[in-house]
């Protein structure tokens, strides 16, 4: 597990850019509020910041980053680790299983309700060489839960699966948790395993966690109203159909 570790002068940079872009999040919402008569669709919009904010900071730490059209969301940030191979994305952990990280079916209308591939698991399978044998779960049985998913064709995403693959040795996935007061709380490092479906934590980073309390007025600009309910474009994956079958 430890060979899978960043080191901790990027983990404190990748937290504190979490917790900057989120702030410059509600900071924004905030400024929306005022100037506008309706504004609650920038709550889709928090992950942009995040990531946004990310990708500034960790350019004077070596690290690269790249935008993708295909992906978990509509677009979003990949970034590679350093000079090394490793590929790393950001979710929400409201919306990510580390017991089973990615798990669609196919739309009610193909009839074939089993289990179908996605994007998430799609990239996970860059890590199909490695050893997870110091990975434990204490004996945990895993659930199987269905994921959220967009479908595309198989040829609208294959060139850039198949890049991947072949260019990166490591995919690893960071995950932000906010509190019932909505303030980033949790930050973790997971490393997907494509054999079992199930997300590995390969460390906590929530001790990295600073500056993170926010204000009543803060809270009130990104609360949902009482019945809202807002879906953030992370809760999806890109479910993946063969070429051979349309989407209707």
């Amino acid at each position: 597990m430890e060979q899978y570790k960043f080191n901790s002068e990027h983990n404190k940079m990748i937290v504190e850019a979490i917790v900057e872009g989120y702030r410059e999040y509600i900071e924004h919402r905030k400024d929306r509020k005022v100037k506008m008569k309706i504004s609650s669709a920038f709550a889709w919009t928090k992950g942009n910041f995040i990531e946004s904010k990310i990708a500034e900071e960790c350019v004077d730490y070596g690290f690269k980053y790249k935008k993708s059209k295909a992906g978990l969301t509509w677009d979003y940030l990949q970034f590679i680790h350093g000079e090394s191979k490793i590929l790393f994305l950001i979710k929400n952990a409201a919306y990510f299983n580390e017991k089973c990280f990615s798990q669609s079916k196919l739309p009610a209308n193909k009839g074939n309700k089993g289990s179908h591939r996605t994007y998430l698991h799609e990239l996970s399978k860059i890590n199909k060489d490695l050893v997870f044998s110091d990975f434990h779960q204490e004996g945990k049985i895993f659930e199987r839960y269905e994921q959220l998913s967009f479908f595309v064709s198989e040829n609208r995403v294959k060139e850039e699966l198949e890049n991947f693959q072949s260019s990166y040795t490591e995919f690893h996935i960071l995950t932000y948790a906010l509190d019932e007061a909505y303030q980033i709380s949790e930050v973790k490092h997971y490393l997907p395993n494509p054999s079992d479906n199930v997300a590995y934590l390969v460390e906590d980073l929530s001790d990295f966690i600073f500056g993170a309390e926010l204000t009543d007025e803060d809270r009130e600009v990104i609360a949902p109203e009482m019945g809202e309910e807002i879906m953030d474009p992370a809760a999806y994956d890109i479910g993946i159909l063969d070429d051979e079958q349309q989407i209707e």
